[in-house]
C-alpha cells in the first residue's frame, strides 16, 4: 500500500513548487502567494451524522489556515469544493457552508456535487510574510523548540473539530524570528521529525515540559491538534509559546525524562497508508 510520505516525496520531485505545508508561488509584484488544499471526508476526519455538516466545512477550511499560519502566512480566500451524499438536504447543505465560513476566511468560490458519500475540499490561498514564508528546514542547533498550545486527546474530545487556527501565534513567532515551523497534524513525534530531517538537526524533547491534554503519550503521538511546533532563535519565547526543548547537533529526537533517563522519540503519530 502507498504512504503518504512517500507519495508526497514523488510528487515534491515532479513539481518543484511544492513547500512544506503550502506551496509557494512567486506572484511579484503583488508577493509570494501561499496555496494549500484539504479534504475532510465522512468516516475518516468526521462522521456526517454524528458531527453534522458544518463541521465538514469548518474543519476543511480550518486545516487550511493552519498549513497557512504554519508558513508564518496572512490566510486571504478560501474555495470549497463539497460532495454532499444521498438525501442530503438544502439545510444541510446551508450548515456545510455557514461552518466553512465560521473558520474566519472569505470564502470566493467552489464547487457543489452529490455522490454516495460525504467530502469536503477546501483551498486556501493565503500572504506570505515580507520576510518570505517560514520553511521546515530553518531550525538550528540552539534554538529553542516551542509550541502554541497543549497536545493529545484531539480526536476523543472532539476538539479535532473545533480547533482554532494558530495565526495570531504564527505573526507573533515570526515578529521574534521564528527559524522554522510545522502545524501539529500527525503527531508531536511525526511532525517533530519532519522538521528535523527538513533542517539537517535533532532535538531534545524534555518531557515534563510538554503540555497534556491527559497522557504523555498522547500529547506525543495522537495529532489532530493543529498547535505550532517551531525553533525560535535562543532565548526567545514569543507570546503564547510554550518551550518544550532544543535543537541540537546531530538527527532525530530524544525524549528526555525528569529523571535524566533518556529514550529516541521515534515517529509514532498518525501516516496515511500505513
Amino acid at each position: 500500500m502507498v504512504k503518504e510520505r512517500d507519495l508526497i516525496r514523488w510528487i515534491a520531485g515532479r513539481a518543484p513548487d511544492v513547500g512544506d505545508d503550502c506551496a509557494v508561488l512567486d506572484c511579484e509584484p503583488w508577493g509570494t502567494l501561499l496555496v494549500t488544499t484539504d479534504s475532510v471526508i465522512d468516516g475518516v476526519h468526521a462522521r456526517w451524522t454524528t458531527d453534522g455538516p458544518a463541521a465538514f466545512g469548518y474543519k476543511a477550511v480550518a486545516r487550511g489556515l493552519s498549513d497557512v499560519a504554519a508558513m508564518g502566512g496572512e490566510p486571504l480566500w478560501a474555495v470549497v469544493a463539497a460532495c454532499l451524499p444521498p438525501g442530503a438536504t438544502e439545510a444541510e447543505a446551508h450548515a456545510l457552508y455557514e461552518g466553512a465560513e465560521r473558520a474566519g476566511c472569505r470564502l470566493v468560490g467552489g464547487d457543489t456535487a452529490f455522490g454516495p458519500t460525504a467530502y469536503v475540499t477546501a483551498t486556501v490561498l493565503g500572504r506570505a510574510h515580507a520576510q518570505g514564508p517560514v520553511l521546515r528546514s530553518g531550525a538550528q542547533a540552539g534554538d529553542t523548540l516551542v509550541v502554541t498550545g497543549a497536545l493529545g486527546g484531539s480526536l476523543t474530545s472532539g476538539r479535532h473539530l473545533t480547533f482554532q487556527p494558530r495565526v495570531a501565534e504564527a505573526r507573533a513567532l515570526v515578529e521574534h524570528g521564528v527559524h522554522a515551523m510545522i502545524d501539529l497534524s500527525d503527531g508531536l513525534s511525526t511532525d517533530l521529525a519532519h522538521l528535523l530531517e527538513a533542517s539537517g538537526v535533532g532535538a531534545r524533547v524534555e518531557a515534563a515540559l510538554v503540555p497534556c491534554h491527559g497522557t504523555l503519550p498522547q500529547a506525543l503521538h495522537d495529532g489532530e491538534d493543529y498547535e505550532l511546533l517551531a525553533a525560535v532563535p535562543p532565548g526567545t519565547l514569543p507570546p503564547g509559546a510554550i518551550r518544550i526543548g532544543t535543537i541540537v547537533d546531530g538527527e532525530g529526537a530524544v525524549l528526555v525524562h525528569e529523571d535524566g533517563a533518556e529514550d529516541p522519540l521515534r515517529p509514532g503519530g498518525y501516516e496515511h497508508g500505513a
